[in-house]
């Protein structure tokens, strides 16, 4: 038997693995509708479930760098898939919008999401799927810290 250090080195590059094949399969949904990336389209995302995120709150939920989200940012409102504007009570703060084309985006990528999370995860049992989205946003919330 696998010494426990063994078997966590095992689980994180196996996340890894997983991370980044459905950071590919994600990346092409997102090409499919004109986006540069996967992170560009959970940007969109997000805002399609809370219109008027600020910056930092796009950075908190990406969990990417200030610079990084900035620029994922940039080139959405270049793209016209978002605008942004000033908080009304706090000008510091910048809230960010979709507009219409990033709207079109997001319905455009839609049924090729819910096709692919449903093939990829096809091979886990109703009990593991409850597990897995138990486990790993507790896991998330752990390395935050």
């Amino acid at each position: 038997m696998q010494d426990r250090d063994a078997i966590l080195a095992d689980i994180t590059l196996n996340i890894v693995r997983a991370a980044n094949l459905l950071e590919r399969l994600g990346g092409s949904y997102a090409h499919e509708a004109n986006l540069d990336s996967v992170q560009q389209y959970m940007i969109l995302s997000m805002l399609s479930f809370t219109d008027g995120l600020s910056m930092s709150e796009l950075r908190e939920n990406t969990l990417v760098t200030k610079q990084a989200v900035t620029g994922i940012v940039e080139r959405l409102k270049k793209g016209g898939y978002i605008d942004s504007d000033k908080d009304p009570k706090d000008r510091r703060i910048t809230r960010v919008h979709l507009t219409s084309k990033g709207k079109n985006a997001l319905r455009t990528i839609r049924p090729k999401r819910i096709n692919g999370n449903r093939e990829a995860f096809s091979i886990l049992s109703e009990k593991e799927i409850s597990q897995l989205s138990t486990i790993v946003p507790k896991l998330i919330s752990h390395l935050k810290t």
